[in-house]
């Protein structure tokens, strides 16, 4: 069995790269399926560099990532982001703020959730990220 599978998946590749499409290996090993949070936790952590707070539009700290420090100081979210910060991970304190109520989120080193925006969370209501010593609720 393990054979013939090979065979395909070498069929496939070998038909692949005759059109130009660039086929990624294939592993016949059974998947351990969703990712961990101690995996996740590494995602994050492997993409966000020290002293900085990194968004994401995605869950899962997946995707393009948007990195803010404090010395940066006041920001406004990116478009992309304004409102739709599906994770975060921080490698600095800061201050997420919404403008309209106007509330204030205190954010400490080692802070993160994976899904931010789900369930009304306040990554659907970020507008911007500032110090936390600018952190006025």
């Amino acid at each position: 069995m393990i054979k013939r599978n090979l065979g395909i998946v070498l069929g496939v590749a070998i038909a692949g790269n005759i059109m130009g499409v660039v086929l990624a290996p294939m592993s016949l090993a059974a998947t351990s399926g969703p990712p961990t949070e101690a995996q996740l936790l590494k995602r994050a952590a492997d993409q966000c560099e020290a002293g900085v707070i990194c968004f994401w539009a995605n869950r899962d700290f997946s995707g393009n990532h948007w990195s803010w420090s404090p010395r940066n100081g006041y920001r406004d979210m990116p478009p992309y982001l304004h409102d739709n910060v599906a994770s975060f991970y921080a490698n600095a304190a800061g201050c997420f703020i919404d403008w309209e109520p106007r509330l204030y989120v205190r954010v400490a080193v080692g802070d993160y959730s994976k899904s931010y925006k789900a369930g009304g969370k306040f990554g659907s209501r970020i507008d911007a990220v500032t110090k936390l010593g600018d952190c006025h609720a």
